[in-house]
């Protein structure tokens, strides 16, 4: 089955000829320029749609979006997620992935004890922090590079280094 990704989020109206704001979900809003094509999702439903013409205002990308003509067309799309199929995803150097790819994966540390699940990657600006939930807590974890030692995508494994006091928090 197809899996499509969110790349980014539409939150308002631009102007009044139908263009829309988008808020981008990836590290590469450049990619924008190179789609004719995007898919539209809210509430589960997916409709693919031609891109007109691509521009950036601030940390927003601003899309004319085929058949969208005034503002009360492009408000009717405010809160729809931008998608692509996943095979479109640009490629990443290697030991980097993209978020979707390791959420589910198994945290343990090196020593072997399982903290639990990856539920969820925060980005905080810095190093983004690893949602962990285990069968009792919650834990935080800085995806640093000296405290994540290995991810092995064959097992869905993310094997970690915590500092003294991090799994206390």
């Amino acid at each position: 089955m197809q899996q499509y990704i969110a790349i980014g989020k539409i939150v308002s109206s631009q102007g009044n000829k139908g263009e829309v704001k988008v808020f981008p979900l990836t590290d590469f809003p450049e990619r924008f320029e190179h789609l004719a094509e995007i898919y539209l999702e809210r509430d589960g439903s997916l409709n693919v749609q031609e891109i007109e013409g691509v521009r950036y205002h601030k940390n927003h990308i601003i899309l004319k979006i085929a058949g969208v003509d005034d503002i009360e067309q492009a408000l009717m799309l405010k809160d729809h997620y931008i998608k692509i199929p996943e095979e479109q995803l640009i490629p990443l150097a290697e030991n980097s992935f993209y978020i979707h790819q390791i959420i589910g994966y198994t945290v343990v540390c090196e020593s072997g004890e399982k903290l639990g699940e990856l539920k969820d990657v925060l980005p905080t600006g810095g190093a983004d922090l690893f949602l962990v939930q285990g069968p009792q807590k919650e834990y935080m974890i800085p995806a640093a590079r000296d405290i994540i030692v290995e991810v092995d995508r064959e097992s869905e494994l993310i094997t970690v280094s915590p500092i003294p006091g991090l799994l206390e928090l």
